[in-house]
């Protein structure tokens, strides 16, 4: 036989229910600073990055020219002693302007390698975060539910009437005083205590059973199991 439902805190069930709650609500704000944090970047190397060493190569590249022009113009100039000017200043000029036209290029280059790793690493963050998105997105939320429905199951148990103590042992002294008057011939005020007893077991049972019904329909109108 089945013993009684030791039940001390029903309020436990529903503190528990709003921290699950928080828990999804602050997974859902770390996701998204992490999403956001990603778009920020593929917005930085696409737009401020790419855009900028897109414009510095050719412009890079032009001064670069210019310096090679200027350079051999001067070697081309002759002195009038025949002598052809110094060309230190132009070749500087041209070194310079050859290592900033390269190292344009080369974080062009790196820009669009970056750009490449940062997508496969996305893929990579996606697959493996499949797992959490269903977690919060259709495991947590069947969790909450079923909990709160725990907590309407309990409360209507709880709030079912049952017979006071008092009222237990009167039955049972009635009980025990008729049993021991077995096999006597009993009076009609005995009789009439007998089915008002009875009357009343079944009308506790009855009480008992609409209120476990009631938690059960409550159950399964918010999706649980009865």
């Amino acid at each position: 036989m089945a013993g009684e439902a030791n039940i001390t805190d029903v309020a436990a069930l529903d503190e528990f229910r709003r921290a699950l709650v928080r828990f999804r609500e602050e997974i859902n704000v770390a996701v998204a600073e992490a999403e956001s944090e990603l778009k920020a970047m593929f917005v930085w190397l696409e737009r401020d990055r790419m855009m900028h060493w897109k414009r510095a190569v050719p412009r890079l590249e032009e001064e670069l020219t210019s310096a090679k022009s200027a350079l051999f113009r001067k070697e081309m100039q002759t002195m009038g002693t025949g002598q052809r000017p110094s060309t230190i200043d132009e070749k500087k000029a041209v070194a310079r302007a050859k290592a900033r036209s390269e190292d344009a290029r080369e974080r062009l280059d790196k820009t669009r390698r970056w750009l490449v790793q940062l997508e496969r690493e996305v893929a990579l963050y996606k697959s493996h975060m499949s797992p959490m998105s269903s977690l919060v997105d259709r495991d947590m939320p069947n969790a909450i539910q079923r909990v709160k429905n725990m907590t309407l199951a309990l409360e209507a148990y709880l709030s079912s009437p049952t017979p006071s103590l008092a009222v237990q042992l009167e039955r049972a002294r009635s009980s025990f005083g008729s049993m021991r008057r077995a096999g006597e011939a009993r009076t009609a005020e005995e009789e009439a205590a007998e089915a008002m007893e009875q009357a009343q077991l079944e009308k506790d049972e009855r009480e008992l059973a609409a209120a476990r019904d009631a938690a059960v329909a409550e159950l399964r109108r918010n999706g649980g199991a009865p």
